[in-house]
């Protein structure tokens, strides 16, 4: 008699990881609003300890593909960033250099990161058949990594995580409250609504690669808080999601124009070439689509942070005075 096997309790996910277990609760009266914010600072010291735990598990599980695994390390560490950013005052420092590390860690695997999305964006705005008439591009920048650089780095990573881990142990949230929570939140809001006063539209790039740091780090932030959130706030989120989306489609976009610029040749004869190629079409046909995904990031823009800061803080400080820190995925 065939039986099949028992089916394993805890499903595998890929991806982020969730942020934290919930902080266990023992019965007896409800906790006063003093009580439920000291819970959701300790939640945001163990989130944070958590990251480099999941970080290390991530680029250890050898069964994972390259991409992927790159792909999900470099938005775990953009996750990690945005809760630093909540630090209290008496973290501040230690915060700052935190997200230093963590900086270069992304950098590191940036390379690898780049290749993929310059050969996937022009694939997709220009389709298969103009994209293969293409020259390659050569280097690092237009080629992943080969394995063996990959594992360097995979190496030096876990050698960090390692380190930032046993730093993050020794960090403290005695004696605080979730304050410091929400004014992070504010100045997060605030400098979103900052870095959007501008129109996507007429926007630097330089400028709109600000803005999309800023929204990342709001994002990640309004899901942290999502278990307090009304649906507003989860709506807000899901907005900040798109935004990202579509300024991440602009930048992805210019990196392909970029690269094709570089393939314009010198002389009349060579341009005439390059023209008969659809190389020339290719520029029009990304530059167009840019303007079309600046014109949407516009549109969202406009709707993320309609009401102040400050009123947003305090709205979310009257919820998480109510409603206990529990598990969330980052994603």
């Amino acid at each position: 008699m065939v039986t099949r096997a028992k089916a394993s309790a805890r499903p595998r996910h890929r991806g982020l990881p969730a942020v934290a277990r919930p902080l266990p609760r023992k019965p007896g009266k409800p906790l006063d609003a003093a009580q439920m914010m000291q819970r959701w600072a300790r939640h945001w010291l163990r989130s944070c300890r958590d990251m480099p735990k999941h970080a290390l598990r991530l680029i250890n599980d050898a069964q994972a593909e390259p991409e992927k695994q790159v792909h999900a390390f470099r938005r775990l560490m953009k996750a990690w960033r945005s809760l630093l950013k909540l630090a209290p005052d008496s973290l501040a420092e230690e915060a700052r250099m935190m997200r230093a590390e963590i900086r270069a860690l992304r950098r590191d695997f940036g390379a690898a990161r780049d290749a993929v999305v310059l050969a996937r964006t022009l694939e997709g705005a220009l389709g298969k058949r103009l994209f293969e008439r293409l020259p390659k591009p050569e280097g690092e920048a237009g080629s992943p990594p080969a394995p063996s650089d990959l594992r360097q780095r995979l190496d030096a990573a876990r050698i960090k995580l390692g380190r930032l881990s046993v730093e993050m142990a020794r960090w403290s949230v005695a004696g605080e409250g979730g304050a410091f929570l929400l004014k992070g939140f504010e100045r997060s809001c605030r400098k979103t609504r900052r870095r959007l006063h501008r129109d996507p539209l007429r926007m630097s790039l330089k400028r709109l690669h600000a803005s999309r740091t800023a929204i990342v780090d709001l994002g990640y932030q309004l899901q942290f808080f999502r278990p307090a959130e009304a649906a507003e706030f989860a709506l807000r989120g899901k907005l900040a999601e798109r935004l990202r989306s579509q300024l991440g489609a602009v930048v992805d976009l210019d990196l392909a124009q970029r690269h094709l610029i570089t393939l314009m040749p010198a002389g009349h004869r060579a341009k005439a070439e390059y023209k008969r190629a659809g190389h020339k079409k290719a520029e029009h046909r990304i530059a167009r689509r840019i303007v079309k995904q600046r014109g949407k990031a516009a549109r969202l823009a406009r709707r993320l942070l309609d009401e102040r800061p400050k009123t947003l803080r305090i709205r979310l400080g009257e919820m998480m005075a109510l409603r206990e820190p529990r598990r969330v995925k980052l994603s």
